[in-house]
């Protein structure tokens, strides 16, 4: 009897010594190979800050030394490999040919500068500031700097001094400042 169990045992110890060797190179592969436990750190890393400023405000000048436009944002940040840029109340104003200043405000965006996109959310409001009452409102508004326009398939009202117009969808050609709504427009008149 003596050599049976010797044989049982040493069977038990083989496959025991099997299966910790079969779970030690399945542990080994899985983090030898660097996808398991890097994939976390990766994920953990995104919710990091890269860069945080708070305060940011930005002039330009044309030739003759007068203030051309003005960029104030009350913070941006970027996050650790996420090339994208983040921030908050947005304030962007400037004189056209007329020198009759635009004001565009925003309380959210993103700038995506791989499509050199700009993408502003929580209210957008973009109004002359002269003596007339020209106002443009939308919850969102997508720039494509590459194409000089902006867009957007979201409800929009147009106020102007003798009318309000709402549809839905919006493109307007930055170059020439042409706004046009795309569906389900409606304009009141004022009397």
């Amino acid at each position: 009897m003596a050599p049976r169990y010797r044989v049982v045992l040493g069977m038990k110890l083989t496959l025991s010594t099997l299966i910790a060797i079969a779970v030690l190179a399945v542990l080994w592969w899985t983090v030898g190979q660097g996808e398991q436990l890097p994939s976390i750190a990766r994920d953990n890393k995104e919710s990091v800050i890269k860069v945080y400023v708070s305060g940011f405000s930005q002039w330009s000048f044309d030739s003759d030394g007068s203030p051309n436009d003005e960029v104030r944002i009350a913070q941006l940040h970027q996050h650790t490999q996420d090339p994208r840029i983040y921030f908050s109340d947005i304030l962007a104003t400037q004189s056209d040919t007329n020198r009759v200043p635009m004001q565009l405000t925003a309380n959210k965006g993103e700038y995506r500068p791989n499509a050199r996109e700009f993408w502003l959310h929580n209210g957008v409001k973009i109004e002359q500031k002269n003596d007339s009452k020209n106002l443009l409102e939308t919850p969102r508004l997508r720039i494509l700097r590459k194409e000089n326009r902006a867009v957007n398939d979201a409800p929009v009202k147009l106020t102007l001094d003798q009318s309000t117009t709402t549809g839905r969808g919006l493109t307007v050609d930055l170059e020439s400042r042409v706004a046009e709504i795309l569906s389900n427009v409606e304009t009141i008149y004022d009397k």
